[in-house]
């Protein structure tokens, strides 16, 4: 310094606020939640390079089973919160936890002794314990984006799967273990059961809600957001390819239970056996599974968010979205309603591009949405399989329900 120069010195109470502001960016920065997220390409009809990681997701290694091997290999998803929080749990009719089961052999408790998931005189059900995810969606050009993340990023990302009939967002949500199987008028999620068939929308929903005012049929939300957990996990749109093709060409229904002893994903490339993700056994092929808020009403889809529901559409949101293509073909294309979710719209496709599974509709009716294929069905099944061709009344052997239940607040 040369003489005569001048030295300023800041003020102490200056010199406090700039250090304050530092260790404040600093802590935000450190604080800030992490996000996962994944971009699919619309033109890319391969599905195994079309889902491109974004975010903190970038240079994970995907997950997937590992058919040679026999077990599921977890990639570097086995820590982040919605694949390690994910159990398997009893729930009672109140919609509070009564205990967990051991995640290797669900007919044990965690802590040992024998569990209750055969016994039909239990007051509960075997469910799987969904974390709380916020999702945010949207559609740029010919790609759609998916992000996750614990915590509220910002008021653009959504909790719909997590979210009650009274606007509550709750820290968890359950899906069932088991495909439904309705015993003394009740629909239950149980090991062991032949899952109940024939029955129409209204009669499965009234059987649903007999556990209590917390429980209903599965939703348009829930389907989606395990869709969107399974693609993020696996980076690929071939949810057969990547978890089993579930009991989707054979000659009989399976019961259920019959991977209890196998953890909480599982599948083999047999045609004839079960495939269980997240815990739930079948979530899809075996039977078609009908579920709420979705709609396709005279051939355009309406679609509902959270509860309540309804098979009419009253209160649903017209997104003006039109399948088209060959019924019973392979969907080639899907588009995000809104904020909601993808629905498949285009069925030109086939068992090796795009989502590789089946789109069946009817633009002339009123629709309630099917979901996963059944035994029947083939490649046609998975995560992207859907049904959009019976009236809310039609009945079939292949059409069964499964229950969902959102805990009470007071609980969560």
């Amino acid at each position: 310094m040369a003489a005569g120069d001048r030295i300023f010195m800041a003020k102490e109470s200056t010199s406090q606020e700039i250090l304050s502001n530092t260790k404040k960016i600093i802590e935000d920065a450190k604080a800030k939640p992490k996000r996962y997220g994944m971009r699919i390409n619309l033109l890319d009809s391969n599905p195994a390079t079309r889902v491109k990681y974004l975010y903190d997701a970038v240079g994970m290694t995907p997950a997937g089973m590992n058919f040679a091997g026999g077990g599921f290999d977890y990639g570097d998803w086995g820590d982040i919160w919605f694949v390690k929080k994910n159990r398997p749990v009893m729930v009672r009719t109140d919609g509070t936890v009564d205990y967990e089961l051991n995640h290797e052999n669900h007919a044990l408790k965690l802590n040992g002794g024998a569990s209750d998931i055969t016994k039909t005189s239990y007051g509960g059900n075997a469910m799987s314990e969904i974390p709380l995810i916020w999702v945010k969606r949207w559609t740029q050009n010919n790609y759609h984006f998916v992000v996750f993340c614990e915590e509220q990023y910002d008021d653009t990302y959504k909790a719909y799967a997590h979210t009650d009939a009274d606007g509550n967002v709750l820290p968890v949500t359950y899906f069932p273990m088991y495909e439904g199987s309705v015993v003394n008028s009740r629909m239950r999620s149980l090991s062991g059961l032949t899952p109940t068939a024939s029955m129409t929308d209204e009669q499965e929903t009234t059987a649903a809600k007999q556990n209590g005012d917390r429980w209903d049929k599965q939703s348009f939300s829930e389907i989606n957001l395990m869709y969107e957990m399974c693609t993020m996990i696996t980076c690929s749109t071939n949810s057969q390819g990547k978890f089993g093709n579930g009991n989707s060409q054979s000659d009989n229904f399976l019961q259920t239970g019959t991977l209890n002893g196998k953890g909480q994903f599982f599948g083999y490339t047999s045609t004839t056996q079960a495939v269980k993700v997240f815990y739930c056994e079948n979530f899809f092929a075996n039977y078609w599974k009908r579920l709420r808020g979705l709609l396709l009403i005279n051939g355009v889809y309406h679609v509902k968010a959270v509860p309540p529901y309804n098979s009419t559409g009253a209160g649903y949101t017209n997104t003006g979205l039109t399948p088209s293509g060959t019924s019973g073909g392979y969907c080639s294309r899907m588009e995000m309603a809104s904020d909601i979710g993808r629905i498949p719209t285009v069925a030109s496709g086939s068992e090796t591009t795009y989502e590789c599974d089946g789109l069946w509709f009817n633009n002339t009716i009123v629709a309630v949405a099917l979901f996963g294929g059944d035994r029947g069905s083939g490649s046609r099944c998975g995560l992207s399989c859907w049904y959009v061709s019976n009236p809310a009344t039609s009945v079939s052997t292949s059409i069964v329900a499964s229950l969902s239940c959102k805990p009470p607040v007071a609980a969560a």
